[in-house]
C-alpha cells in the first residue's frame, strides 16, 4: 500500500481499515435524554464556543508512535478550516502531502503523485474519521454524540475535552481522543487508536 498523507487526527489511522470488512454495527447507545453531567455540560459549552470561530489557520507539529516502527514519526505543516465543512492539512516536512476534505469527499496528494479523490461513503470507518475531524471544528455536538461520549475538565478558560467511543463501530477504530485548549482556541490533540498507536498534534498560530 502506498503511503498516504497525514491529516488532522491522522487519516493514515483510518485508511487501511477502510478496506477491511467492517460491519455496519448499530450504535450500542443513544444520545442521553437525562440531564447532562457537569463534565458533559462543560464539553457542550466548549464545543459551542469552538463552533463560533469563523475560520482557522494554524501551524501544526505532529508525532506518531506506531507499533510497527521503532522510532516515532514527526511531521509539520499548516492547517486550515473554513465553515461549514472545509478542512485542509498541508504537510510540509518531511514530505509534502496535502489533504482536503469538503462535503462527502476527500482529496489526497503525496509528493509528486497524482491527486486521489475518495468518497466518505466508501466505508463507515471513513465516516467515523470525518466526524472525529470535523465535529470539534464545527462545534457539532449532535454529530459527535452519535459516535462518542463527551466529557470535559477545567473551565472555559483552559480545558481538556475527552471523546470516548459510544458505539462498537467507533471503538473498532478509536480508543480515545483528547483535545486541549483555551476559550475557543485548540492547542493540541491526543488520539489513541484501537490498536494502541498514538498520534499527538500541537496546534499553534501561523
Amino acid at each position: 500500500m502506498k503511503r498516504l498523507p497525514l491529516i488532522l487526527l491522522a487519516i493514515t489511522i483510518f485508511w487501511p481499515m477502510a478496506h477491511a470488512a467492517v460491519p455496519a454495527i448499530a450504535p450500542t447507545n443513544t444520545p442521553p435524554t437525562s440531564a447532562p453531567s457537569d463534565g458533559e455540560a462543560l464539553a457542550v459549552d466548549i464545543l459551542h464556543r469552538i463552533g463560533l470561530v469563523s475560520q482557522r489557520e494554524n501551524h501544526f507539529t505532529e508525532t506518531r508512535q506506531l507499533h510497527a516502527l521503532r522510532a516515532p514519526l514527526h511531521s509539520e505543516g499548516q492547517l486550515r478550516f473554513i465553515p461549514p465543512d472545509y478542512v485542509e492539512k498541508l504537510t510540509l516536512t518531511p514530505v509534502r502531502d496535502s489533504f482536503i476534505m469538503q462535503g462527502d469527499t476527500v482529496r489526497l496528494q503525496h509528493g509528486q503523485s497524482p491527486e486521489r479523490t475518495i468518497s466518505l461513503h466508501v466505508s463507515p470507518v471513513l465516516q467515523v474519521m470525518a466526524a472525529t475531524i470535523r465535529g470539534p471544528l464545527q462545534g457539532d455536538v449532535t454529530l459527535l454524540q452519535h459516535y462518542y461520549t463527551l466529557s470535559a475538565t477545567g473551565d472555559a478558560g483552559r480545558w481538556t475535552l475527552t471523546l470516548t467511543p459510544r458505539t462498537a463501530e467507533t471503538a473498532h477504530v478509536i480508543r480515545l481522543v483528547q483535545i486541549e485548549g483555551r476559550h475557543n482556541t485548540l492547542d493540541s490533540t491526543h488520539l489513541v487508536q484501537a490498536n494502541g498507536d498514538v498520534t499527538d498534534t500541537a496546534i499553534t498560530s501561523p
